[in-house]
């Protein structure tokens, strides 16, 4: 089924984050709104080592329609075609194996493969696409997605660092000295009594 979009806009919510609302009619004639931060682009691309925009903005606008790997109660059916396809893994201390998502996959072009399958799925179910014959309003997205080398670098670091926390291993230093720079928490003692 075909989502048009038919607006994007720019918003903020009440505590003054940035986010974006595109609002979408459903093939029934109704109004669907899917609102995600400003950030989200950014954040997908650093998840998942994404190099384009495009990619990371269509995961974001398929995440909703996409089968969740952790939901084992809706998923009961074993519809993630991530695990179908064999993508699982067995964590310390677990009974069974789980599908392979980002933060406990052997590694991110694992969690990449893992995820665009989901997505794959999810655009056979709803395929969110730019009105036929005029503008298309993600192009308000695309020109203002705020994706920085900076941003990608720290949002990298941070994934890095709650993987190591899942899999129970320590934080790379390359990691530690990115995030040292943005927060004091990854800062060692040495650094620590240098600032």
């Amino acid at each position: 089924m075909d989502y048009e979009i038919e607006a994007v806009a720019a918003t903020v919510t009440t505590q003054g984050g940035r986010g974006w609302r595109v609002d979408m009619r459903k093939p029934d004639g109704t109004l669907h709104c899917h609102a995600f931060p400003w950030s989200a682009i950014e954040w997908r691309m650093a998840e998942y080592g994404l190099d384009s925009v495009e990619e990371a903005l269509e995961m974001v606008l398929h995440e909703p329609y996409a089968v969740d790997p952790l939901d084992t109660f809706r998923d009961a059916a074993g519809r993630d075609p991530a695990a179908r396809a064999g993508m699982t893994v067995r964590l310390a201390g677990k009974a069974a194996p789980e599908p392979v998502r980002l933060h406990n996959a052997p590694t991110i072009a694992d969690a990449r493969e893992a995820h665009r399958l989901r997505i794959a799925d999810a655009k056979t179910r709803v395929r969110v696409r730019p009105p036929k014959g005029k503008k298309d309003p993600l192009d308000a997205i695309r020109e203002q997605h705020g994706v920085t080398e900076a941003g990608l670098r720290v949002k990298a670091a941070l994934v890095d660092a709650a993987r190591c926390g899942v899999r129970g291993e320590p934080v790379p230093e390359e990691t530690r000295r990115v995030l040292a720079e943005v927060h004091p928490i990854y800062r060692t003692s040495e650094e620590m009594s240098r600032a």
